[in-house]
């Protein structure tokens, strides 16, 4: 009996899924931002390695492409975390929404006022999350993070593009590639493996294997089926999910910004589900 594939839309809610699971387990380890960062994507690329296959991945630019915004964008949100405030360095990858409706209006010079509504809304959300948060932020870290919608958008298109038929093999490479990138621009950070104890390693292996290494694997096969526009959406999930589990787990209640925000992207969500696009109305009333 032939299994039905699961929907791109269901695959990329997962790996937001897991992407959420971020929040409580990096707000309770102690370790150095860039040590997680790199120790977590070298730990996906070895639980994915088996899924390499070199002739299922196109070796194009999207490729070079994928690779590099994947490493800019974790690369980007540490930097941010380090001078500007929390919800700020990791709420600005999600206005990747706005990056790809402003470049699909530039490329079909067309305003879609349909696609326009959804989009603000939970743009509107995501400044709510944003403005949650009590650290000291600074200019030159609000402009860092700006960068991570715009890698967070071309990691998404150049995905299409360069998975070919092994959208988990281009996570791993792209995990070993991150893992590399961070080692040697920050080679002091390999320090800290030998001064971590048995419960960080545990959590660090959740965080590789699960988090990082499913969560990118499931988005990658996600957006294979459905738009990089839809698709980012959908992870916005990963930003409503995250503090939900550190209310469960480590018993901290969002603040009244954040449920604000919740509101916003959940309306957000359910207009771009409900609203139908553009084409299909204009099919409609040629029919």
């Amino acid at each position: 009996m032939n299994r039905r594939p699961l929907p791109g839309g269901f695959l990329v809610f997962l790996g937001a899924v897991f992407w959420s699971l971020n929040s409580p387990i990096v707000k309770y380890l102690t370790l150095d931002s860039v040590l997680i960062c790199g120790l977590r994507s070298l730990i996906a690329a070895l639980a994915l390695a088996a899924a390499v296959r070199p002739r299922q991945l196109k070796w194009n630019g999207w490729m070079a492409l994928y690779v590099c915004s994947y490493a800019g964008l974790c690369l980007s949100i540490v930097a941010a975390l380090g001078s500007t405030s929390a919800p700020i360095a990791v709420g600005m990858q999600y206005t990747a929404a706005i990056w790809l409706f402003l470049a699909h209006c530039v490329t079909t010079r067309r305003f879609h006022l349909r696609g326009f509504i959804p989009v603000a809304v939970i743009f509107a959300g995501v400044v709510f999350f944003m403005c949650s948060g009590t650290d000291a932020s600074s200019r030159a870290g609000n402009l860092i993070a700006l960068s991570e919608g715009v890698f967070f958008a071309l990691m998404t298109v150049s995905s299409q593009k360069a998975a070919g038929s092994n959208p988990v093999g281009l996570t791993a490479v792209a995990n070993l590639f991150t893992a590399a990138a961070v080692f040697l621009i920050f080679p002091g950070t390999l320090s800290g493996l030998g001064q971590m104890d048995g419960a960080e390693w545990v959590l660090m292996l959740i965080l590789g294997v699960i988090q990082v290494g499913g969560g990118y694997a499931f988005y990658n096969m996600g957006v294979q089926k459905v738009s990089a526009r839809k698709a980012s959406v959908i992870a916005l999930w990963e930003m409503i999910l995250g503090p939900v589990w550190v209310a469960l787990f480590l018993r901290e209640y969002p603040s009244p910004m954040v449920f604000v925000g919740f509101a916003f992207i959940l309306a957000g969500m359910l207009l771009d589900a409900l609203l139908p696009p553009e084409r299909a109305k204009r099919r409609g009333m040629a029919v």
